[in-house]
């Protein structure tokens, strides 16, 4: 008796952690003028808001997961190539994922790009 009331406490316990897990949700950058950001792996029609930073700005966007757990993001927000940013994602449902661009841009490539603009 007290072996399977040992295993009923057991799975008790066991089963809320499992559940409570987040999906493997990811981020994948589209384009960057303007910003467009993929995400998968969210839950079926889950609110998510993102927050994309860059050195001179930094958006936040609501959006909700398709059926499948994707969705396409588009902010208001162009930048150039070698601009680094950083885009969280962070579902209602627990569901998290993190997108960071470091371009490998070096010196004379950064002052070209000042000079002409975002892209």
């Amino acid at each position: 008796m007290r072996a399977a009331a040992a295993v009923v406490l057991v799975l008790l316990l066991a089963l809320p952690a499992a559940a409570a897990s987040p999906r493997r949700a990811t981020l994948k950058l589209g384009t960057l003028a303007p910003l467009v950001v993929q995400g998968r792996g969210f839950g079926r029609t889950e609110r998510v808001v993102l927050t994309a930073t860059a050195p001179s700005a930094q958006r936040m966007l609501g959006v909700v997961a398709r059926r499948n757990g994707s969705f396409t993001a588009r902010f208001d927000l162009r930048l150039g190539r070698c601009t680094p940013l950083t885009v969280r994602a962070v579902g209602v449902r627990g569901s998290r994922a993190i997108l960071q661009v470091q371009p490998g841009c070096d010196k004379a490539q950064k002052d070209k790009q000042k000079r002409k603009g975002p892209e």
